[in-house]
């Protein structure tokens, strides 16, 4: 999961070269320019955006480099929606691979060379990821652009992008090192994918003029033309995938059942949404459905939002990682830094816009090594060496005493970027947010009752809620339905055919008081232990399953206190503290094998039939695709919501939208929502 960084040196010219290729990364005379011509004007882009009726345009890219072509791609993006503030082309994906990133400090002092671009390069420099493979997803909201950078090879990462079967990318940027310097790169693996994920009428622009370049994309079905290159380069290709080529329907297009995620009608700006729920899952999602200019209406069945788990008054935020880059951990990992990027983006917003404060404090989180058998895992963790330092890394006794500024004689795994929120102030705030937007309605005191599906002059959804007792209901109409119902999914009959595993959760509010008014970071062992907040430390949490109840216990707060001080038992900070009883309950909802369930909401009973074959060692591939649904869910999110909803709102509206998807078909198959009925059809259990 830890990349590799490029090792570069910079010539004569102040151009980078990397070490391992003997290449430079943009042309001696002129990057931008060569950039402009090359991929600008070899994919016809102006011309080509001025002409689109889509709201999104994705381009990919096989080498981000210093990100020059994407800094230029984004200018000139910015320069045509300034131009033409009304076409419906509103947003650019820009998808790219990276084997090797540059370190950040490389990649600044490169783009120093181009100070018309210095803005975006700022931007850029602000977001940019840490060397950990997989996608991040970043956004550049004053830009209209979203960039999705995979970290890896590009013929490991590319079979991972998801793509509706009439293909997900706009126009190609090829590039890679020259075939002379990097011939791993340019084979007829790389344009078997490039087939896979073109639209009819894709287009490329590449340097290149490789004779192995020419003939590998023409066989797959791009339609070749010279152009004349750029500087000193005599040639270079340009193409466009054909319509009547019979790779449109190669056998790398055929969606894999179940797990597809294009298969619901898709909705946009002239789409009405509703949201079900008040927490964090409803809040991540109504955001990511107004940046998109979608009308979304949210209910709630309480006066207040956050009235479930999401209203601890503190949250300790951080992934919860292994010593294998397991896909449990690399969602963890990927969710987590992309919800810190929408948590620093919330809570600036609030304070540029004098709305409603978020407490937090990203002080770091420590998880202790507090016995033998917790030593010896993260020992192994440290040893294998798999995740970045700038997300986990290992600290002793006196790095842990020095930054949780009590005197701790444990060492432990610091996690830097972590700390702690305040959930409900979170939810505000980012409700606050998409009601300045303009296209978010709240409905309080609408608790949902059912919904069914109509057929209009398309399929659409009508929802029932009660509006507090039996005789007064509400029915609505909607073009689709998020159910974020939290723990209450336990109690809706769309939910019977999942398993669910609701968990009570008690968490104390210990006064401050000697010595843990000292405390500047979150501690976690069985439990976690966080910084003041309003004179109180959130001191939790426990487990318990299949308890829907909410009361405060005291048996639960005389367990808090208990499993704190046997795991801090070398110490006499919990021993001496004092209690005042103060305590919140509430139910998290999870799943059998601890994962969030996101994406399109079934009877996944009464569909158990159409994949039987899957039981007998067919493909995924031979299997259907799920029925069209109006529905959908993000829930299942456990005691990990603070680190998981924002990504996993980010996979449900993306899928509805049918944009690229910021996860890898591995990942986003472990959160699909059909994957208990796929696992027990492949297992032949009725």
């Amino acid at each position: 999961m830890k990349s590799k960084h490029a090792q570069v040196h910079f010539n004569e010219s102040g151009t980078p070269v990397a070490d391992h290729f003997d290449d430079v990364y943009f042309s001696n005379d002129s990057g931008i320019n060569e950039t402009q011509h090359v991929f600008v004007a070899g994919n016809d882009l102006i011309e080509r955006w001025q002409q689109w009726r889509n709201p999104t345009f994705v381009i990919a890219e096989t080498g981000f480099g210093t990100g020059l072509n994407f800094l230029v791609a984004m200018h000139a993006f910015n320069k045509f929606k300034a131009a033409n503030p009304d076409h419906p082309l509103r947003h650019l994906y820009f998808i790219t691979t990276e084997k090797f990133p540059l370190p950040k400090k490389d990649m600044q002092r490169a783009l120093e060379a181009f100070p018309a671009l210095k803005a975006e390069a700022d931007a850029l420099s602000t977001l940019y990821p840490m060397g950990l493979e997989g996608c991040h997803r970043l956004h550049f909201d004053s830009h209209s652009t979203t960039l999705d950078l995979w970290i890896g090879d590009v013929h490991e990462l590319l079979p991972q992008w998801h793509s509706p079967v009439e293909g997900l990318i706009d126009a190609w940027f090829l590039d890679g090192f020259a075939p002379s310097k990097n011939p791993d790169m340019w084979t007829d693996a790389l344009f078997s994918q490039m087939a896979r994920l073109s639209k009819t009428g894709t287009t490329f622009g590449t340097f290149t003029a490789a004779g192995i370049v020419k003939r590998g994309l023409a066989g797959v079905g791009f339609t070749i033309k010279k152009r004349n290159g750029f500087g000193r380069k005599r040639d270079m290709l340009t193409g466009v995938f054909s319509q009547d080529n019979e790779n449109v329907q190669h056998k790398l297009r055929l969606p894999t059942g179940p797990y597809y995620r294009y298969a619901n009608s898709n909705i946009d700006k002239t789409s009405k949404v509703a949201v079900v729920g008040s927490g964090l899952a409803a809040a991540s999602a109504c955001l990511a459905l107004v940046k998109r200019g979608i009308s979304t209406t949210l209910y709630f069945d309480g006066d207040t939002l956050a009235s479930g788990a999401s209203g601890n008054p503190q949250g300790g935020f951080y992934p919860q990682l292994h010593s294998e880059a397991s896909i449990a951990s690399r969602i963890q990992a990927h969710s987590f830094l992309y919800a810190r990027q929408a948590y620093d983006h919330t809570i600036k917003y609030t304070k540029a816009n004098n709305l409603t404060d978020v407490a937090h404090d990203f002080c770091g989180v420590i998880q202790l090594s507090f016995n033998d058998k917790v030593a010896e895992r993260q020992s192994k963790l440290a040893a294998a060496d798999v995740w970045p330092e700038a997300l986990i890394k290992p600290v002793d006794s006196k790095e842990v005493s020095d930054i949780a500024n009590l005197p701790l004689p444990y060492s432990g795994l610091y996690i830097g970027l972590g700390g702690w929120l305040s959930p409900p102030q979170l939810v505000t705030a980012m409700i606050e947010e998409a009601l300045q937007c303009g296209k978010l309605e709240l409905k309080p005191n609408h608790t949902y009752v059912s919904h069914e599906a109509i057929e209009t002059t398309k399929q659409r959804v009508q929802i029932r809620f009660n509006l507090g007792s039996a005789e007064s209901e509400e029915v609505i109409t909607a073009d689709h339905l998020i159910l974020a119902l939290g723990a209450g999914a336990v109690n809706a009959g769309d939910f019977d055919s999942l398993s669910l595993r609701p968990v009570r959760g008690q968490v104390e509010a210990i006064p401050t008081q000697m010595p843990i008014e000292q405390l500047n970071t979150v501690l976690c062992h069985k439990g976690y232990m966080t910084p003041a907040l309003d004179g109180r430390h959130a001191l939790g949490s426990t487990y318990v399953k299949n308890d829907l109840s909410t009361d405060v216990r005291s048996d639960e707060t005389e367990t808090n206190l208990a499993t704190h001080e046997q795991a801090l038992a070398n110490t006499s900070i919990v021993q001496a503290l004092q209690h005042d009883g103060k305590a919140r309950a509430a139910t998290r909802l999870g799943s059998p094998d601890h994962q969030p369930v996101v994406g399109a909401l079934h009877d996944f009973d009464s569909l158990k039939e159409d994949y039987t074959m899957l039981g007998v060692g067919k493909p995924l591939t031979s299997a259907p695709v799920l029925p069209n649904s109006v529905v959908s869910t993000l829930t299942c999110l456990g005691s990990r919501g603070l680190t998981t909803a924002p990504l996993m709102a980010e996979v449900l509206v993306s899928s509805l939208c049918k944009e690229p998807l910021p996860l890898s078909n591995d990942l986003l198959n472990a959160v699909n929502t059909s994957r208990f009925m796929t696992r027990e059809a492949i297992r032949r259990q009725s």
